[in-house]
Parts: C-alpha cells; structure tokens; sequence
C-alpha cells in the first residue's frame, strides 16, 4: 500500500466509501461521481499501479469477481449489460469499473460524463442496500 493512494486509504479505512463487497483480496464500492446509477469500482486490496503489473492468481481473482458483481449489477438493475472498463487514468491504482447501462440510455458508446444529477447520501446508501439484497 502507498501512502498517498486514495484506493489504498480506502482499503485501510482512512477514508470512507460505499461499500458493496469485500473479501480478503479485493474491495468494490460504488463511483462518487457515477456515469450511471450504480457504478461500481472493483480494486485489489493489494496495491498495484496497472492491472497488468498484477501476478496471475490476483489478476483471475479480481476478473473472477468483476463477472459476479457485473451479473450481480445485471439483476439489481434489470440491466440490458454491464459495461466494464480499465482505463488506467485518474487514480493510479488498478481499479476496474463495472456501469450498469440501458438501451437508449443516452450515455454514448462508452460514458465520459459523471451523471448531471449528483446523488445524495442517502440515495447512495440505499443503491448500496438494493446491490447487496442480489450478493
């Protein structure tokens, strides 16, 4: 862990987050700035800076969890896909993005916007509910 990661701040619980899953390698919790309603952020608890500097076994884990949580995301939100996304931009700390989408959804091919509507605490907290009612 680094000192100055934020994903790994959350990790260590220094900073808070909204918490949908957690296991002894890796942490999911929703976007504070979601591209759509329940996006998720799946990171390894381990630090590492890409995705691709990970040892195997830790890589097959996090995607192994990312297909759960997509599928998981896929039934809280009668979802027509789940779109999944490395970027490896903004935090420098393997993170994966899993976006609950729609048809029509007027979010483009791939989004690049936070949503227009900042969500409230309260409706975080029960997207967090909603998710784990499906765990």
């Amino acid at each position: 862990m680094l000192n100055d990661c934020v994903f790994c701040k959350i990790v260590k619980g220094e900073i808070p987050c909204y918490k949908v899953y957690e296991d002894s390698n890796c942490l999911a919790f929703l976007d504070i700035e979601p591209f759509s309603k329940g996006h998720l952020l799946i990171i390894p608890k381990k630090h590492s800076d890409w995705l691709w500097d990970m040892k195997s076994g830790d890589y097959a884990h996090l995607m192994e969890k990312s297909l759960f949580l997509a599928n998981v995301l896929r039934k809280t939100f009668k979802t027509d896909w789940v779109e999944e996304v490395v970027a490896g931009v903004g935090v420098q700390h393997t993170h994966i993005h899993l976006l609950p989408r729609v048809k029509n959804d007027n979010l483009g091919i791939l989004p690049t916007e936070p949503l227009n509507v900042k969500l409230t605490k309260e409706e975080m907290i029960e997207i967090v509910k909603d998710i784990k009612k499906n765990l």
